[in-house]
């Protein structure tokens, strides 16, 4: 790292350039003279908008080559969605740091005028989604469906909706939210709870990876990923990467978890929820409950394979 000067790798698409002044406004925030450069890396699913990710590959296209940067210093920090890492990361790479969490919740976008209500009475309506995890879940709320794959960044996808293709399509709320694409007027918006929807591991989190060797120790990198990470959310996202890296599992799984802490008769309780392939787990507990709950979680989800 040159002196005063860190290097942020990132996909190119407005979502992950929208994130990445996310990271960066909260370090110069702590680090008002602070340099930072962008720089922007296609990976191999940028490359191939077009193909469903099942057929060309894992979540692994979405950052295989921000790690190489980053492994070979030509970044020091990269910044990813958590729902698209991988459920292992590269050697000698770690995530010391996320920003809070956005909403975590599924979107079903409809155009004006068809509501989520008329799509359950209409007889099968086409549902834009490429995620195993989203199409057997929608599966519980529709009797007849036709599930249609959908590639492209989220703006691609409304667009598509808005031509035609599509009756409805599903997409991450903190997606919709970051880019200010939830309050369309030509649209309409379905918001499923996590009870109803269980979301992708990481879903709504940004995440901050570095090498480990600068995340450890007294070195600026180091201080300056510790300045701007968010506790609460940190939790939960180990949490959920726990259960993902135990169980491998992917984009093409249909797996979900989510990690989340809520207040019932005035005491803080601590919820973990997965999916995988109809076989669902919810366990509760106390925060200090989080192991036992997160090894019960990954029994259950071996079980579900």
């Amino acid at each position: 790292m040159e002196d005063n000067l860190i290097k942020i790798g990132t996909r190119g698409s407005a979502l992950a350039l929208v994130q990445t002044e996310l990271v960066i406004s909260a370090i110069q925030e702590k680090y008002p003279g602070i340099n930072i450069e962008k720089v922007i890396i296609k990976t191999k699913g940028d490359k191939e908008p077009d193909k469903p990710v099942s057929s060309f590959g894992d979540k692994r296209v979405f950052s295989a080559e921000i790690e190489e940067a980053l492994s070979n210093g030509i970044i020091d920090l990269a910044v990813h969605s958590a729902k698209d890492l991988p459920s292992s990361l590269k050697d000698g790479l770690c995530i010391p740091c996320v920003l809070k969490r956005e909403d975590e919740r599924e979107v079903l976008v409809t155009l004006a005028g068809t509501s989520y209500e008329d799509l359950l009475k209409a007889d099968m309506p086409v549902i834009g989604t490429g995620s195993l995890r989203r199409r057997m879940q929608l599966k519980h709320f529709f009797q007849n469906i036709e599930l249609k794959d959908i590639r492209g960044n989220v703006e691609t996808r409304i667009n598509k909706l808005r031509n035609g293709g599509y009756d409805g399509i599903m997409l991450a709320a903190a997606g919709l939210k970051r880019l200010g694409l939830d309050r369309e007027k030509d649209l309409e918006y379905k918001y499923f709870s996590t009870q109803d929807i269980v979301p992708a591991g990481g879903q709504g989190i940004i995440a901050v990876e570095t090498r480990k060797e600068d995340a450890s120790g007294k070195s600026f990198i180091g201080e300056v990923v510790k300045s701007i990470n968010d506790q609460e959310t940190f939790f939960h996202f180990n949490n959920e990467r726990k259960i993902i890296e135990a169980l491998g599992a992917g984009c093409n799984t249909g797996f979900g978890v989510i990690s989340y802490c809520y207040v019932k008769d005035k005491e803080e309780r601590l919820c973990i929820r997965t999916i995988i392939r109809y076989h669902v787990f919810n366990g509760t507990g106390s925060r200090e409950d989080a192991g036992r709950l997160i090894e019960m979680a990954i029994k259950h989800g071996k079980e579900g394979y």
